[in-house]
């Protein structure tokens, strides 16, 4: 049995929170916002009799999302320095969209929390290599004549260390419209703006999904494009390739400046159901594989402008693990 969304919670998991920071690897937006999945038309007409509502998810204020990443030590190509990282990601549901919205429009709100750990040594130097990210995406979703929907939103953000929070605080916006174009495929188009942090005030947002065959899938989102088999009912596995990173505020002997890591990874995936009958999906998710490049520099005054303390680093180990209850 392949995995199925109602059509609206295919729109609302596509605001998958990614950063928007990076031009090549934002939309934290990427995608921002993870909106439950599940209501039917019926039930979304019935809503729409109700007016304005609110409802937590069944489960209540719990983390229904977690992921931890790990990057092995990189050593520079033509210097002196070496880097190694290591984040952990939460989500916390606010509120569920099945539950929450006005009429026919359903409202989604969370808490995202991010910790990265960066080890820095020789000519790369951080004051405080403990850097937090911390945003309240706000996403509405509106469904619309056959399958399609209009999701858009903004996210207040701070992404910096603990020296530096005046200068990490972002406010991004973002708004894509989802195709179903057919049975096995479907496209979302779309635009985010960061105006601290990405390289690009305004960035273009991508997503497709894509059943080739019977047991294959193809998709992109986040700008995290994957192949993925169908294995079993439960198991999907296949290889991915990826853009990875952060942006933050920092505190360094220049003042506070902007630092920005950038790194393309591939290297394989598997996804696992591990949820009961009657229950909704609960997936655990793992990767394995190598960064192919990754740069760290950093900015004078913002993401576009004024770099300075630039390094290039050798490839290195990359695994990430987690466990998704969103669905």
């Amino acid at each position: 049995m392949r995995w199925r969304l109602s059509k609206v919670g295919k729109c609302a998991i596509l605001v998958r929170m990614r950063k928007v920071h990076i031009a090549v690897m934002a939309v934290f937006a990427t995608g921002w916002g993870q909106a439950a999945t599940g209501m039917s038309g019926g039930d979304a007409e019935l809503a729409a009799l109700r007016g304005w509502r609110y409802g937590l998810p069944d489960t209540g204020i719990l983390p229904s999302y977690a992921q931890v990443e790990w990057y092995s030590r990189m050593g520079e190509r033509h210097g002196g320095s070496e880097l190694s990282m290591q984040s952990y990601s939460l989500i916390v549901p606010l509120s569920d969209p099945r539950k929450t919205g006005w009429e026919k429009t359903m409202l989604n709100l969370q808490f995202n929390a991010k910790l990265t750990c960066v080890n820095t040594g020789g000519t790369l130097d951080l004051r405080n290599d403990e850097l937090y990210n911390f945003a309240l995406p706000i996403t509405f979703i509106r469904p619309v004549a056959n399958g399609n929907c209009w999701t858009y939103g903004v996210a207040p953000e701070i992404a910096a260390d603990c020296k530096a929070v005046d200068k990490g605080i972002d406010l991004a916006a973002y708004a894509f419209y989802t195709v179903k174009h057919s049975k096995t495929f479907s496209y979302s188009l779309g635009l985010a703006m960061s105006p601290r942090f990405a390289e690009y005030l305004v960035l273009p947002m991508l997503r497709f999904e894509w059943e080739p065959c019977e047991d294959w899938v193809v998709k992109m989102s986040g700008y995290e494009l994957a192949a993925m088999y169908q294995a079993t009912e439960r198991l999907s596995f296949g290889p991915f390739v990826a853009a990875r990173g952060g942006v933050w505020a920092v505190d360094t002997d220049r003042g506070d400046r902007i630092f920005r890591v950038r790194s393309l990874v591939v290297g394989g995936m598997f996804e696992y159901d591990f949820s009961r009958p009657g229950q909704t999906k609960r997936i655990i998710t793992a990767s394995v594989g190598s960064t192919v490049t990754t740069n760290a520099q950093f900015l004078e005054r913002n993401a576009r402008k004024d770099s300075f303390g630039n390094h290039h680093y050798k490839p290195a180990f990359y695994v990430s693990a987690g466990v998704d209850f969103r669905f």
